[in-house]
């Protein structure tokens, strides 16, 4: 891609990154998107076909901590400890990341009412996550290649999409407290303790 069509898409995702802030997804129209990029809307469609296009974009710019994170554990001289503290402290933030949540979500709901494009899209999108926390689980925890490893992963992303949307639905600081706690512990002592049993199961599998 051409460095001028990279500026064009990085002015368009900041712009759209405002508007979002201010106005929720919902009312975050392409109009709304150029106004604040200081483009006319046929500018935006030279780079994007729809708004949630756009909204793709935004996401998988804010989510790619993950990535980050996978290529630093595959740096031999990567501290483990200092890389699951990463882990955690990437997780929390996730939690608090409401933009993004709403965003995620409402792209999802895209999806489920019929954008096949979109649709194929994210699967592509979530692909990439679960190789990512796949090499991060064998490269920090000592996971080995089997056929639990992808699985594991999955769950995982699973497990976080879930409390990024009961956090989405505001049920309360003590619950979240709670959850982070839990969070803590598992990030801490729970994987490396269920990654050792997946481990001796798939050696006996």
């Amino acid at each position: 891609m051409k460095n001028i069509d990279i500026a064009g898409k990085d002015k368009i995702i900041e712009a759209a990154k405002i508007v979002v802030s201010k106005h929720g997804v919902n009312k975050a129209t392409v109009r709304e998107i150029a106004k604040e990029a200081e483009l006319s809307t046929g500018a935006i469609y030279h780079y994007y076909k729809s708004k949630e296009e756009i909204l793709y974009d935004l996401l998988d710019q804010s989510l790619r901590v993950t990535t980050t994170i996978a290529e630093k554990s595959q740096n031999e001289n990567e501290d483990n400890k200092e890389l699951i503290q990463d882990i955690y402290h990437a997780t929390l933030e996730r939690f608090y990341k409401k933009t993004e949540s709403r965003l995620q979500f409402h792209l999802m709901n895209e999806i489920v009412t019929g954008n096949g494009e979109l649709k194929e899209k994210f699967q592509e999108k979530y692909n990439e996550w679960i190789t990512r926390i796949e090499e991060i689980l064998k490269n920090v925890y000592g996971l080995n290649s089997h056929e639990l490893s992808r699985p594991l992963a999955t769950w995982i992303i699973a497990s976080v999409d879930g409390v990024v949307l009961q956090s989405l639905l505001d049920n309360g600081e003590e619950d979240l407290n709670g959850m982070f706690k839990v969070l803590e512990i598992l990030v801490h002592e729970g994987l490396p303790h269920f990654i050792g049993l997946i481990n001796q199961h798939a050696k006996r599998a």
